[in-house]
């Protein structure tokens, strides 16, 4: 089953990558009478982050050249006395970057790309040119993605799936129950914004509703199409998320604990009668005209994503018909609170609460433990004190205008 990609990529903003720069610097350049390519931020964005994932095995190596040099300096006394025989290590460590590149060169594809490309530019997705170094903020996200992996599509992520995931289907399920599969019925529309890897839409597609994840990460968009439409079996990719990991661990060899994923796959486990999509792109760019279209909006660790919350509230107030629901589990962390020259909008959950009763009737609401890809082996946990409601959507218009931050 394919599930295919509905593309609306907006111009990612500096913090996502250097295609906004290059945009820029395009724009002053042009002269009237020339032509001009509006996409071409779009691709080089793109370029960027498919050959991030190429670019990984270098810079693993790098790291174990780090460590090398870091054990090479200690005294003869010192190295004695620490247990890990180098050249074993160093054997392992190679084979689980083998492993772990491996699987990334799977991720990029030119399916992905927001912008139009053509043959040729297709091909320089695929092929990330000769010394080329991606930038340190796009290697990060790769070793996020594996880390991600894990949380949605591995049997070891169940239980950080059971503490996020399952109470919003549950409550999905409480407040706007879905017809029988294969009844014919009309299927409630399920709209999960910041869908990463695309695990929340598919559960929500497998027992009944339709579905749609949203999400914004290039990185994101293609792992989760490579699960959606190129994997055929289960547990059939291997992987070392926590490898680069080497803080906090209780045993020498835990960074080379394997995973597998996914553990089940779209295409064996959704039905003809399921009903599942993606869309890419920025949230409020991508939804801004589908007032009263969604009967349900799922956010998971998604609501401190904003560069201003009211903007959020604001837009998913727009999308829910009245009646419909909207359910969310997560902090706010505020992703922006600390990136430098970013606006960053950082209400208390005091504060949102009285914004979000303009347009909804909260109906639930407690404080839920969860934690985010975290490593089962590792010496630390971040325990996260979620918010988790559940509200109904009341008659009240959306007024107002909130400050389009996000393209700040």
């Amino acid at each position: 089953k394919y599930i295919a990609l509905a593309m609306h990529m907006s111009i990612p903003d500096p913090v996502e990558g250097e295609a906004s720069e290059q945009l820029q610097a395009a724009v002053k350049r042009f002269k009237p009478g020339e032509y001009f390519d509006p996409e071409a931020s779009e691709r080089e964005h793109f370029y960027e982050v498919c050959w991030s994932c190429f670019g990984y095995r270098e810079d693993a190596v790098e790291e174990l050249r780090r460590w090398k040099a870091l054990r090479s300096s200690l005294d003869d006394q010192d190295e004695v006395l620490w247990m890990t025989n180098p050249l074993e290590y160093e054997v392992n460590f190679r084979a689980c970057i083998d492993r772990n590149a491996q699987f990334l060169d799977l991720l990029p594809t030119p399916d992905v790309c927001g912008a139009q490309l053509s043959q040729r530019q297709g091909w320089l997705a695929l092929q990330m040119p000769r010394n080329h170094r991606p930038a340190s903020r796009n290697m990060s996200k790769v070793r996020t993605t594996l880390r991600q992996f894990v949380r949605d599509w591995a049997k070891e992520g169940q239980a950080e799936r059971d503490a996020t995931y399952k109470p919003l289907i549950e409550a999905v399920q409480r407040h706007l129950p879905a017809p029988p599969l294969g009844s014919g019925m009309r299927k409630p529309r399920v709209l999960c914004p910041g869908s990463g890897l695309g695990r929340l839409p598919f559960d929500f597609a497998r027992v009944g509703y339709a579905a749609q994840g949203n999400e914004f990460s290039y990185h994101m968009l293609l792992g989760s199409h490579l699960i959606y439409n190129r994997t055929q079996q289960r547990e059939c990719y291997e992987m070392y998320p926590f490898l680069l990991s080497f803080v906090n661990r209780r045993g020498a060899k835990d960074a080379f604990k394997s995973y597998r994923v996914p553990d089940l796959v779209p295409c064996e486990e959704l039905t003809r009668d399921c009903e599942i999509s993606m869309a890419a792109g920025e949230f409020v760019e991508v939804y801004k005209d589908q007032k009263e279209e969604w009967d349900a909006v799922v956010t998971a660790f998604f609501l401190d994503t904003a560069k201003n919350i009211f903007l959020y509230v604001r837009t998913i107030a727009e999308l829910i018909r009245p009646g419909g629901v909207w359910t969310n589990l997560g902090p706010l962390l505020y992703h922006y609170a600390d990136v430098e020259d970013e606006i960053s909008i950082e209400l208390s959950w005091e504060e949102v609460r009285v914004f979000i009763c303009k347009f909804f009737d909260i109906v639930e609401e407690e404080r839920r433990d969860a934690h985010y890809t975290l490593n089962p082996k590792g010496l630390m946990r971040t325990v996260f004190r979620s918010i988790f409601f559940t509200a109904v959507r009341n008659n009240e218009p959306v007024t107002g205008t909130s400050k389009p931050v996000y393209g700040a």
